[in-house]
């Protein structure tokens, strides 16, 4: 940009000697015609020595501009596609899992102990889900194999005792924390559906045996699944449970197969 400003003054200045030199030289008929003739030379140098170049410079700059905001568009589709596409296998194989489950308990749901099912379902390998609904199970470890085969292997936990027979607690109950299960597997998201729903007008919700986050939109009706916390404690956690609830801001009260909390 500089050379080509540098060059237009120095046309300017060789332009202006011409002019100077056709004026003093050259009188009569041929004056005009040789000044027209300075600056129709002085014009098409201008044009092919800096117009060309500027404008063939500038249609490269915006071919390139374009090009680069092509390549980011379809980069962020072709990454939209790739998320959609792995959820949508995921969702393929939710399904054959509950298939697998219900086959022989009927009553069986469940849900995934990894951060990304979704690269699971689509990498293979094996992986964990929670289950509920199956007696004596806590756990199932899910397998799809390199030819897509999918089977399910239930798992029961139980804690080391030394040689000892385990406790009389039954599957899924062994001793917690309730403060370290509410800060580390249900704070953030009891915050956020509180949040959520309070912006809708609730002011009520229910924490079910199995995890289940409900709310009842009628007195005495249904209740409306909103989410799930994994390992919610048992029973027996319950009173304890119900005062780290409080101690966090809410109203919490135990029922006979439920803790309701309001605000």
């Amino acid at each position: 940009m500089k050379h080509a400003h540098s060059e237009l003054w120095s046309s300017i200045s060789i332009l202006i000697g011409a002019v100077i030199a056709v004026l003093a030289l050259v009188r009569g008929k041929w004056e005009i015609p040789l000044l027209l003739a300075v600056f129709v030379l002085w014009g098409l140098w201008v044009v092919v020595r800096l117009l060309i170049p500027a404008w063939r410079l500038n249609r490269g700059y915006r071919r390139r501009v374009l090009l680069r905001r092509k390549g980011r568009r379809e980069l962020a589709a072709s990454g939209t596609t790739k998320q959609e596409l792995a959820h949508t296998l995921l969702r393929h194989v939710n399904y054959r899992v509950s298939a697998a489950l219900r086959s022989s308990f009927p009553d069986a749901h469940w849900e995934w102990t990894m951060d990304d099912p979704a690269l699971f379902a689509a990498q293979g390998g094996t992986g964990r889900i929670r289950v509920y609904g199956i007696p004596d199970y806590d756990y199932a470890d899910v397998t799809i194999d390199q030819n897509a085969n999918l089977s399910c292997t239930l798992l029961k936990l139980a804690p080391v005792t030394g040689g000892k027979s385990p406790g009389a607690l039954p599957p899924n109950q062994q001793q917690v924390s309730p403060q370290t299960w509410y800060e580390q597997s249900a704070k953030d998201t009891l915050e956020q559906i509180v949040a959520d729903l309070n912006s809708k007008g609730h002011s009520r919700l229910y924490l079910k045996e199995d995890g289940e986050i409900s709310i009842r939109p009628v007195a005495g009706g249904e209740d409306v699944p909103q989410s799930r916390l994994r390992d919610f404690p048992a029973k027996v956690y319950w009173p304890k449970l119900v005062e780290v609830l409080k101690n966090a801001g809410l109203t919490a009260t135990q029922l006979d197969d439920c803790i309701q909390l309001s605000w």
